[in-house]
């Protein structure tokens, strides 16, 4: 039998340090995130973090990535390509919805879109995913009702937005907005378009 490794692999230990880092942003946002706290989180040397990123905007745009494949990694679990097209949208549109108000990848994505709004590098990042969702939604929109595939991307636009700010809600304001309103709302807007 084979010994197991003493220290993790470069892959394995550049997760650990990305995990540790969601775990950062999601308790304390961005702000409030350093190399020195990083180091500590992940019990490594500052000179750990730096070798795997050498600036804040690195780890940040790591992160963003990072986030970002666990989104898609949820959303191929959820098995939703895999349903009747109407039972696509209410799905796809419930799980873009924050499950919970201390949902972590929520929390990270919510402070990395903040960060958007002066960060050239993290917008584009945004406006790049914020898209490929747009036009994934916009083709479930449009197997759902064929009819009205001239209106599936402004739609899209219009579902996205609200199901972003429904998130928002149940993140900072979850005794207003609890997730289970939030699902009630989006399933409304959605038997709307199912049924115009």
């Amino acid at each position: 039998m084979a010994a197991s490794r003493a220290t993790p692999d470069k892959a394995e230990r550049r997760t650990q340090l990305l995990e540790s880092l969601a775990d950062a942003i999601a308790e304390s946002g961005i702000e409030g995130v350093s190399i020195r706290d990083l180091a500590a989180r992940a019990g490594v040397s500052i000179g750990t973090v730096q070798y795997y990123f050498s600036t804040k905007t690195e780890l940040l745009l790591a992160a963003w990535h990072h986030v970002s494949a666990q989104a898609g990694e949820r959303y191929r679990q959820s098995g939703i390509a895999d349903l009747p097209a109407p039972e696509q949208l209410l799905s796809f549109s419930e799980l873009l919805i924050s499950p919970t108000p201390e949902h972590r990848l929520s929390h990270v994505w919510l402070a990395l879109v903040s960060r958007a709004a002066h960060d050239p590098e993290i917008a584009a990042l945004h406006r790049a995913q914020w898209q490929s969702t747009a036009d994934l939604l916009s083709r479930i929109l449009t197997g759902a009702n064929p009819a009205r595939e001239p209106e599936s991307a402004d739609a899209a636009t219009e579902l996205l937005a609200l199901l972003d700010g429904l998130s928002i809600s149940v993140l900072t304001e979850p005794t207003r907005v609890t997730p289970e309103r939030a699902r009630r709302i989006a399933r409304t807007w959605v038997r709307t378009w199912l049924d115009g």
